[in-house]
This record gives C-alpha cells, sequence and structure tokens, in this order.
C-alpha cells in the first residue's frame, strides 16, 4: 500500500515519538538498520532493497542511490544515527561488497519481506493491529509513510524545501511542496519567527 499525499492530514503522519517506539521494537541489528535508513533517509523502499554496501559513504555521511525511480542516481545525506545502525548490521561481514540488506540465495531482501518487518514491528510497538493490515488505514505503517514522515520532520527543523527535494529524489519542487501544505506547524514555526503572535 502507497500513501497518496493528497490524501494525508497532518495527523497521518508518524511523530518522531512514534519513530522511537518503532526503533525500540527492532529484535536485533538488521531490523534497526532498516528503520533508521528509511527515515534516516528518506529513500523508498526499492532503493533501500538494492542498497549496496560499496554505495554507503561513512566517512562524508552519504548514501549513493544507485537504483532510483526514473533513473536518476542521487546521493542522499545520512543521518549520524542511520549510519551507526547500517555499521553494526554490517560489522563482521567477510565482503565489503554486495547488498546490504541480504535475501535469498544472497540477492537483496524484498519489499514484500521489508513491509512484514514494518508490520511486526508496527503491531509490536502498539502503532497497528493485526486488522489493519489488511485495509488502507493510518495505522498500517509502510515504507512510503515513513518516507513522508521523514520529509515532515526535516521541514519542521528548518531544512530547505530545495534540499528535501534533492533528498527524496522529486523532479519538481512543486511535489515536495504539498509537504509543506500537509504540514501546518511548519506555516506556524514561520509566523511565529515573523513575530506575528505580536503583531494582532
Amino acid at each position: 500500500m502507497t500513501y497518496v499525499l493528497d490524501d494525508m492530514r497532518p495527523q497521518d503522519f508518524l511523530s518522531l515519538e512514534e519513530f522511537g517506539r518503532l526503533k525500540a521494537a527492532c529484535k536485533d541489528e538488521r531490523e534497526l538498520a532498516i528503520i533508521m535508513t528509511l527515515g534516516g533517509t528518506g529513500i523508498r523502499v526499492n532503493e533501500l532493497c538494492h542498497l549496496k554496501v560499496e554505495d554507503i559513504d561513512f566517512e562524508r555521511g552519504y548514501l549513493h542511490v544507485e537504483v532510483a525511480k526514473g533513473s536518476r542516481p542521487r546521493t542522499v545525506v545520512c543521518s549520524k544515527n542511520a549510519l551507526e545502525a547500517l555499521g553494526v548490521h554490517l560489522h563482521g561481514r567477510k565482503s565489503e561488497a554486495g547488498y546490504v540488506f541480504v535475501g535469498r540465495h544472497n540477492g537483496h531482501t524484498s519489499t514484500r519481506q521489508v513491509q512484514r518487518i514494518l508490520d511486526e514491528l508496527a503491531i509490536k510497538a502498539g502503532l497497528q493491529d493485526t486488522r489493519q493490515l489488511s485495509m488502507r488505514s493510518r495505522k498500517r505503517i509502510t515504507p512510503h509513510l515513513l518516507r513522508h514522515s521523514a520529509a515532515i520532520w526535516w521541514l519542521d527543523a528548518g531544512i530547505p524545501v530545495s534540499d528535501v527535494q534533492s533528498q527524496l529524489g522529486h523532479a519538481s519542487l512543486a511535489t515536495t511542496g504539498l509537504y509543506l501544505q500537509r504540514r501546518p506547524n511548519h506555516r506556524r514555526e514561520s509566523f511565529r519567527r515573523a513575530g506575528v503572535d505580536g503583531m494582532i
């Protein structure tokens, strides 16, 4: 299931507190690395699945996304915590090449498998129940919801919308601008910084 941004309300996005509950529910380093990479970079689930060890620049804090939508490779900023989680996940691996999240027969993990992990973590964290797995629900935690939520967190933190556009790999700034319409917090902070509260 993919959330359509036009249909989403401010309360539909994950809060940082809810994301923290997802992280706390992880049972191993692999699950935590998956959650942290999705939430810490905003990359698409297909991009996560195709991510290779050699695509990670631990020194500079970047991921090089080679398999991207529209065949537009890009370099994304990776948060320090996400890099640490990836490092722990990869620690001790013999090969310094190949897929970060290995699936069957040494191929990459599947998008279906990532969704299954998210479902299990969300249920364990109390963010969804089994009845919500077969319906379109705010509480169905999907990789795309994490992508949407990451964009909102960045905008709320004051990151320019053009930088968020580059991070997400949007071809049009208008697409990224939709997040501003869905998040009143961003507008509220802009008004407060401008001193409107004391103006009227």
